[in-house]
This record gives C-alpha cells, structure tokens and sequence, in this order.
C-alpha cells in the first residue's frame, strides 16, 4: 500500500507509526512544515511552506480558519510537487484542525482520506484551569464553535476519522461521535521499554551516586500541564529529602495558555515563589527521543500532571518504559 502522512509537525503523532509500515514493505511518505525533519529509513518527506501569515486585523472568529486555510494551501502545493515527483497515495492520513491535509482530496481524488482529531471546542471548556472568570459568555461560547470550524471540514471530506482517546472523543458533539473510530496512535514498545541497569546520562546533567530522582517533562511549562503543582511539591520534597534531585525536561515557554499574572515565565515565577535548592535541580531543555527514554528508564519516580485534555505521548511512553 501507499500511504502519505500530513501533520505540520514531525515526527507528532505519524513518525513511529509510519516508520513501522515503512519496515513491512509499504509506501510511505510525509508532509510536514519542519524544515528540519529527517524522514525513516525507505520513506519520503516533502515541505508545505505557509506563503504568509494570517491577515492582520482579520475578524478574531476567522483567524484560526485563515490559518489553517493558508496551511492547506501550503499542503496542496506540496502534495501538488509530490504528485508531479508520480506519487499517487492509496491512503492520506492527515492531522485535523490545521489544515495539514484538508485539500488532499483536491489533488488525489481517488485517495481515501483518513482525518485524525484530537479536540472539539466548547465552552464552558472542560480543560479549564481553575475558575472561569466572569465575561461574556455567548461571545466565548460563539468563539469557541468558530474555533472547531478547520476540522469540520476535514470532517465533510473524511472516510474514516480517528480519535485516540474515549475522553476526546467525547468532547465532540453526538453526530460526530458516532463517526470516530476511537484507537491510539499507539507507542514504539520496540523503543521504549524498561532497562533496570539504565543510569541517567543526560548532556549538562550531574547527580550523585545513589541520589533520588524524580523526573518533570513538557513541551511548555505551564498549569495546563500541572508546572506550578509540580514545583510546589517538589520544594516540599526537598525540604524533606536531602538526597532527592530533580529533572526537568521542556522549554521555559506556556504551550498550552497564557503566562503568570506577573507578566514573567511559569518557571521563572515558580522559582521566586519557592525556596528551592537550585543545585538539585537540573534543566536539560528539550529532549530528543535517546535522552528522553534514558530520563525515563532511569528515573525513580515520573510525575505526569494534567487538566483534562488531550493525552500527553508522554505518559504512555513513561508506562512503556516502565517508569
């Protein structure tokens, strides 16, 4: 078979997956915006490049809209060059809400189309951190429906859609949960799986012999995430375990939500409001698949802290691990 993935990130969700086909004799090709991304071993990689950026001014409502029309453009043109290269895809699987793969069907007719969702809007939101503040509320309500219109499209033009989890699936409203074929995108347990002689070897990182380790990772660093209930449970820990050092992989961003009141980042107030002892912490940043799975099989303790949301690939790949 001949299959195509499109997300706007690589690997996301499709890398493992489409590497696993690719080892059992199929066709397999991605689409994505990563300008560094390497594809598999025996599989292909084209670029979409966005021509520009949403309109400034552009009605708030229309804004996510126009952004994901201007990604399927960029997908289009891509797919249009990988048809002129003579590809011609039995499947497209595509990443929803973005515009990775909207347009598919406009160059590939034939191919069926495969959409992969992972959210529906509503409000009140259920990912909510803390209380809603007071507002307007048919404006949210109102902003939240626009919100899901890219992957209502999808929808229209899909043959089988997907959703990883039951939770998301049931976020969606009931004439579309009766569409979803619930199924995980799965997890390389070839990759990712216990070593009981593993000892953590992270670039930058010290610990004693012997120290305990609790390990933290996150794209972003914020309390969709649990950061701060992270942080405050850690001073605690501290304070009563001399012997404890902490890892804490991710950026000093917000991924999911705004900042801190005070206008700073989540770990730069974090470390105000705490008496920490900054020796025992460790930041390694962002981590590639290799130290990733080496925190993991090394760790004492891992600690994965959400909102109800979307499930992180993290804690599926800390269980395979055995962490």
């Amino acid at each position: 078979m001949n299959i195509l993935f499109s997300h706007l990130n690589f690997p996301a969700q499709f890398g493992a997956f489409g590497a696993n086909l690719a080892r059992q004799g199929w066709s397999v090709t991605f689409v994505t915006e990563r300008t560094d991304a390497v594809p598999p071993p025996g599989c292909r990689m084209f670029r979409m490049t966005p021509h520009r950026t949403p309109t400034e001014g552009v009605h708030r409502f229309a804004r996510p809209l126009e952004a994901a029309m201007i990604n399927g453009q960029a997908f289009a043109n891509a797919a249009l060059a990988a048809r002129q290269a003579g590809l011609s895809p039995d499947i497209v699987v595509a990443h929803s809400g973005w515009g990775a793969g909207t347009f598919a069907r406009a160059v590939w007719p034939q191919a069926k189309l495969v959409s992969y969702v992972e959210w529906y809007y509503r409000f009140p939101p259920v990912d909510a951190v803390g209380p809603i503040p007071p507002g307007n509320d048919a404006d949210r309500r109102a902003l939240a429906l626009a919100r899901n219109a890219p992957t209502l499209l999808d929808l229209a033009e899909a043959d089988l859609v997907l959703c990883p989890t039951q939770f998301q699936a049931d976020q969606f409203p009931g004439w579309i949960r009766d569409r979803l074929t619930v199924l995980h995108d799965g997890v390389d347990t070839g990759f990712f799986t216990p070593d009981p002689q593993a000892r953590l070897d992270l670039p930058g990182v010290t610990i004693p012999e012997g120290a305990e380790i609790v390990s933290y990772a996150t794209r972003g660093m914020e309390p969709t995430r649990g950061f701060p209930d992270f942080m405050r449970a850690l001073a605690l820990l501290q304070a009563r375990r001399p012997g404890l050092h902490a890892v804490i992989g991710g950026q000093d961003r917000a991924a999911y939500g705004a900042g801190p009141p005070d206008g700073t980042s989540w770990k730069r107030h974090m470390l105000a409001e705490l008496d920490l002892d900054p020796a025992r912490l460790h930041w390694p940043g962002l981590l590639a698949r290799g130290p990733w799975r080496n925190l993991l099989q090394s760790t004492h303790v891992h600690v994965y802290l959400t909102v109800p949301f979307v499930l992180s690939w993290s804690l599926v790949e800390a269980m395979a691990a055995g962490a």
